[in-house]
C-alpha cells in the first residue's frame, strides 16, 4: 500500500476517535484538504511555538513580528519564542505581547559575535528587558562553522566560538555564561553547538538547576544520538524537535518518530524553526509537523503534549514530567 494511503488512514481513524464522529464521517473530511486542513488546525489550538524566526533580521524572512503575531491569533495559537541569530528579541517580544495580550510571546538571545559571544553581561541586558532564553552559539559556534564550511582554514575557524577546551570541559567563558543564566534564571539552549559540547552544557546547566534544552537535536550538523538523547533528558534535560529539519529533507518523519519515541513524550517538544522564505509559516508547519506524526502513529493527546503543554510548562518553570 502507497505511503501517503497508509498516512490518510491513519488520520482518519485519529479523526473518528478525537472527533467523535462516525468513520465514514472521518472518511470523508479526510478525502478533501479543507478537511484534514481544519482537523490540524484544531489540534494545533493553543500550541506555543518555540522556536521561529522573523523580521527585522539581517537576512529576508517570511514575516515580520507583527505579521506572525496575527497569524498565531487566526490559527488558534496561543504564542511562540521568537528567535534571531544576531539580535536580542526580548524587547521585541515584550512588545508584541502588549499589543496581542491574548498571545504569550517570548523573546532571548543566541550568544554570536554580534552580541559578544560568550557574553555574561548581554545575558543580564537580556533578562532584565524580559528574555527567558539564552541560546549558546549558534551559526557562529565553530563547530558548527567547521562543518558547514568544510573548505575553511583552521585560521578561519579560530575566529568562531568553542564552548569546550581541548580538554573537552566547558571553558571558563560558558561556566560565567551559565553563572549569568543562574542569576536570571534563564532556560538555557544549547544552540548549534556540537553535540559533545551540548552535553557538557546540559551538565552545567543541572549543576546550577537550570533547565536545559537540547536545540533541534536531530539536526544533521550538530545531531545527539538516541542515546545522548536519552542521556540527556534523564538529567533533566528537555529534547527539541522542530519540523524544519523534515521539511527540507534533512531528517526523515520515521527518525524523528524513532527518537521521540526512545525518549518519550514528556522530554520533547515540538516547533517549526520556521521563517526562512522557503518554509511554510509557523502554523502551517506546526499543522503539517502534527499530520506527519499522526501518519506514523501519535496519538492527538501525545501531539498536544509536545506541542501545548510541556512548551506551557517549559516557560512557567515547571517540570515537564
Amino acid at each position: 500500500m502507497a505511503r501517503r494511503a497508509v498516512d490518510t488512514i491513519k488520520i482518519c481513524f485519529y479523526i473518528a476517535k478525537e472527533g467523535g464522529c462516525a468513520s465514514e464521517d472521518a472518511a470523508a473530511l479526510c478525502s478533501s484538504d479543507e478537511g484534514r486542513r481544519k482537523m490540524m488546525k484544531d489540534l494545533i489550538r493553543g500550541a506555543i511555538d518555540l522556536h521561529i524566526h522573523t523580521s527585522p533580521d539581517v537576512v529576508k524572512r517570511k514575516c515580520d513580528d507583527l505579521e506572525l503575531a496575527e497569524r498565531l491569533l487566526a490559527a488558534g495559537m496561543g504564542g511562540c519564542l521568537i528567535k534571531n541569530h544576531y539580535l536580542d528579541t526580548a524587547a521585541r517580544a515584550k512588545m508584541v505581547q502588549k499589543l496581542y495580550p491574548q498571545l504569550r510571546m517570548e523573546g532571548g538571545i543566541a550568544l554570536n559575535r554580534s552580541v559578544g559571544g560568550l557574553n555574561p553581561y548581554a545575558i543580564e541586558r537580556s533578562a532584565q528587558a524580559g528574555g527567558h532564553f539564552m541560546w549558546f552559539p549558534t551559526l557562529e559556534a565553530r563547530a558548527y562553522f567547521a562543518i558547514t564550511h568544510k573548505e575553511s582554514t583552521p585560521e578561519e575557524q579560530e575566529t568562531y566560538i568553542p564552548v569546550c577546551g581541548a580538554d573537552g570541559e566547558l571553558l571558563p567563558e560558558a561556566e560565567a555564561v551559565l553563572d549569568a543564566c543562574e542569576a536570571y534564571k534563564m532556560i538555557v539552549g544549547t544552540g548549534h553547538i556540537s553535540a559533545k559540547e551540548g552535553m557538557k552544557v546540559v551538565e552545567g546547566a543541572i549543576r546550577r538547576g537550570l533547565q536545559p534544552v537540547l536545540t533541534h537535536c536531530d539536526n544533521p550538523n550538530d545531531c545527539y544520538t538516541i542515546e545522548e538523547q536519552k542521556k540527556a533528558a534523564g538529567m533533566g534535560a528537555v529534547i527539541e524537535h522542530s519540523y524544519f529539519t523534515v521539511y527540507h529533507n534533512r531528517v526523515t518523519i520515521e527518525e524523528i518518530a524513532e527518537q521521540i519515541r526512545a525518549v518519550g513524550c514528556e522530554h520533547v517538544i515540538l516547533d517549526t524553526d520556521a521563517g526562512q522564505l522557503n518554509s511554510p509559516y509557523s502554523d502551517e508547519g506546526l499543522a503539517e509537523f502534527a499530520e506527519k506524526l499522526i501518519g506514523v502513529g501519535f496519538t492527538g493527546d501525545e501531539i498536544r503534549r509536545m506541542i501545548c503543554d510541556n512548551p506551557r510548562k517549559l516557560l512557567d518553570g515547571e517540570k515537564l514530567s
